[in-house]
């Protein structure tokens, strides 16, 4: 009966011990063998993500700004052919009273232009009330080709007028306009180029109609009256102004005559 219970004590205490063993074991991992153990962790890795305030991109030069371009400068033949293109429209008549001038246009074959075009702004500078229709003494009508006319206004390139001139007596050294007789001759390259001192071209091709227009109805040169009044269309503005300010019309409000003391022959 002693054995049995020294026995039964000694099992009892084999099996606590086994317990024990288990219970270790399952709270303590075991290495494989051949195999290594994770590092400790360490503080996180650099973030390789963009940064709050990225380095700018570089930066992209704007483009310049474009170069306004010159307008292009007409090519201006020195002669043409010497023969001429006339108009075949008509126009209302321009004014009401005085005389009446039926008057044609003409353009040189080879100058360029073309003669329609060149009659409407011939149309338009005798046609506007600040011409010498205001005076109340003359009035104009373009009329066809082949009508009955007292007056040709002529475009004709630098030589051929220069020739035309002579003819009248007038020498133009291939630069400026004249007129002789019944015709009016427009100089192409005035009219294409017109002067410095007349920075709108139209401007300047109202004044040199006006002006050999005016001689045709018996004008003669004048010299600017005064510093800063508005220059007589009947003075050579094509050469300077004299201390006059630029004026295309011979009536500049539509009523008052501007005039000056006659040039010096």
């Amino acid at each position: 009966m002693g054995r049995r219970r020294g026995l039964v004590a000694a099992l009892a205490a084999v099996l606590a011990v086994g317990v024990v063993g288990v219970w270790y074991g399952l709270g303590t991992p075991t290495a494989t063998t051949g195999s290594q153990a994770a590092p400790p962790a360490g503080p996180p890795s650099p973030s390789l993500s963009p940064s709050a305030s990225p380095s700018p991109s570089p930066s992209l030069s704007p483009s310049p700004s474009p170069v306004p371009s010159s307008p292009a400068v007409p090519v201006v033949p020195a002669r043409g052919n010497g023969q001429f293109t006339y108009s075949g429209t008509g126009g209302e008549r321009a004014g009401t009273a005085g005389r009446l001038v039926r008057y044609t246009v003409a353009a040189e074959q080879g100058s360029g232009v073309d003669a329609e075009e060149f009659a409407l702004a011939v149309h338009r500078t005798l046609a506007d009330p600040r011409s010498w229709i205001a005076g109340g003494r003359v009035s104009f009508q373009r009329v066809p080709a082949g009508q009955p006319s007292e007056l040709t206004v002529h475009l004709a390139t630098p030589g051929t007028t220069d020739t035309m001139c002579a003819k009248r007596g007038v020498r133009t050294r291939g630069e400026v306009s004249c007129r002789g007789g019944r015709d009016v001759i427009i100089n192409l390259k005035r009219w294409q180029l017109g002067v410095a001192w007349y920075p709108r071209l139209a401007d300047y091709r109202d004044m040199v109609v006006n002006h050999e227009v005016g001689h045709f109805l018996g004008n003669g040169h004048v010299v600017c009256p005064r510093k800063g009044a508005p220059a007589p269309v009947m003075a050579r503005q094509t050469f300077g102004l004299e201390g006059c300010a630029q004026n295309p019309w011979p009536y500049p409000d539509g009523r008052t005559y501007v005039t000056g003391p006659a040039a010096p022959r």
